[in-house]
């Protein structure tokens, strides 16, 4: 859609020199610079920077689908606590690599001890909450009546 704005009229000479552009030159313009590959493209390129399979599998939206596919015959309610349980898995071994690089300093200050005793309470409360959600996983499971151990042990590894 394209808008014209109407400014305040200006010398004649200004218009004299510049023709006015049509649509028709404005889109084939557009199409010009569809066709030519953008920075943006090249950016890969120059600078060296590639996504890893995994990576380009989020994006495309393929992994989504795996997932779907993987747990398809689970109600969605049971499907969101699996979410959420590979969610808590994953910021666990985040901050698990967070505490091996604050544990390995050789001289570390009061600052620094105190940090590591605040992450390793909070890794003991994201394991209770981890063990407590595979407890409910195994409740719901039962509670619909699926007996596919499978689904649990997927979840899990």
């Amino acid at each position: 859609m394209t808008f014209l704005i109407h400014q305040t009229p200006r010398d004649i000479s200004t218009f004299q020199s510049k023709p006015a552009t049509t649509t028709t030159e404005i889109a084939a313009e557009t199409k010009e610079k569809k066709a030519t590959p953008s920075t943006a493209d090249t950016t890969e390129q120059t600078k060296g920077l590639t996504l890893s399979d995994e990576d380009k599998q989020v994006l495309s939206g393929e992994k989504a689908k795996e997932d779907a596919e993987e747990f398809e015959d689970v109600p969605a309610y049971i499907q969101r606590m699996l979410e959420r349980l590979e969610k808590l898995k994953e910021e666990m071994t985040l901050l698990k690599e967070e505490l091996m690089a604050l544990q390995t300093e050789r001289e570390p200050d009061e600052a620094t001890q105190q940090l590591t005793e605040m992450k390793s309470q909070y890794l003991m409360q994201l394991q209770e909450q981890y063990f407590e959600m595979v407890k409910n996983i195994q409740d719901a499971l039962k509670k619909e009546g699926i007996t596919d151990p499978g689904i649990i042990i997927r979840a899990i590894t």
